[in-house]
């Protein structure tokens, strides 16, 4: 008869072995993190823990090598690093876990040996807002308290397959973990584009309350009144004017100017959104194509 225990462990161990291959340490101007190969050279790690330009990697044989930092998702927290001749096969995604499954966290000690140890994924839900112009829209929770070893690190399924980032983030005990598909169409974004991209319209607005005559047949009682509009952007060449009030983008309703930010996803760059905008007594829906916010310099 079989030992259940045995072949648990066994199972594990296995499960580690093949997940923590592409778990790696990195240095930059702070103290480490773990990090995880995504791509053929290509690291993403936390922001934090690297400095503007350059991180040295320190790889399980305990071989160190260079890398420089392409670029940022600013809203996750982490930073792309490539590392030419890296030599370390990229981790395999998995699929997204679901509440109650055991999970394994991987990540690295300061001597860059392997730590893990075993989880169960507690919640999986979003949006996390992390600024007041930007969410994750789907994280993972796990029933473990955030260590500096782990973050950076992976959140492994028993087939030792990739399913998260592991944060230093905490809500109400749990650990924050960022699906690795998520993660993943972040990080191929900063190797092509620099770094995430931003819908862009060219508008400053404010929250305005609207008068009942204004309103006419909608229960809406707030919208943005476009307070200033850039030259030569997306707005002006769809026609708004200043004063002009959007009351919904692409059929959703926005009454803050975070609001707004927030559904100008890097999705939607280069593709039209209908605008529901406010001029006057009159509604009206106008097609704009949205642009890419630039990149901020230094």
């Amino acid at each position: 008869m079989s030992n259940i225990l045995s072949d648990l462990s066994i199972q594990l161990a296995t499960a580690i072995d093949r997940a923590s291959a592409a778990v790696v340490q990195v240095h930059g101007h702070r103290r480490p993190a773990a990090g995880v190969v995504f791509a053929d050279d290509l690291i993403v790690a936390p922001a934090r823990a690297l400095g503007d330009d350059t991180a040295v990697v320190r790889l399980a044989t305990g071989a160190t090598a260079e890398g420089h930092v392409l670029g940022h998702a600013l809203s996750m927290g982490l930073a792309v690093v490539r590392v030419p001749g890296l030599g370390v096969a990229p981790a395999e995604v998995g699929d997204e876990p679901r509440v109650g499954h055991l999970a394994i966290a991987i990540g690295r000690t300061w001597s860059g040996g392997v730590m893990a140890t075993v989880t169960n994924v507690a919640v999986v839900g979003g949006p996390l807002r992390t600024s007041r112009a930007s969410e994750i829209e789907r994280v993972i929770r796990i029933a473990q308290a955030p260590h500096g070893a782990l973050t950076g690190g992976a959140l492994a399924n028993g087939d030792g397959q990739i399913v998260g980032v592991i944060t230093n983030s905490a809500i109400r005990g749990t650990t924050v973990v960022l699906p690795a598909t998520l993660v993943w169409a972040a990080a191929h974004q900063i190797v092509k584009h620099g770094g995430t991209r931003q819908g862009f319209l060219g508008i400053s607005s404010t929250t305005v309350v609207l008068p009942e005559r204004q309103r006419g047949n909608h229960k809406q009682a707030h919208g943005l009144l476009v307070t200033a509009i850039v030259g030569k952007s997306p707005v002006e060449e769809a026609g708004l004017l200043v004063g002009d009030v959007i009351m919904a983008f692409e059929g959703q309703p926005v009454e803050e100017p975070e609001a707004l930010l927030t559904l100008l996803r890097g999705d939607h760059v280069g593709k039209a959104v209908v605008l529901s905008v406010l001029r006057g007594l009159e509604l009206r829906e106008m097609s704009v194509t949205v642009g890419e916010r630039p990149k901020r310099r230094g």
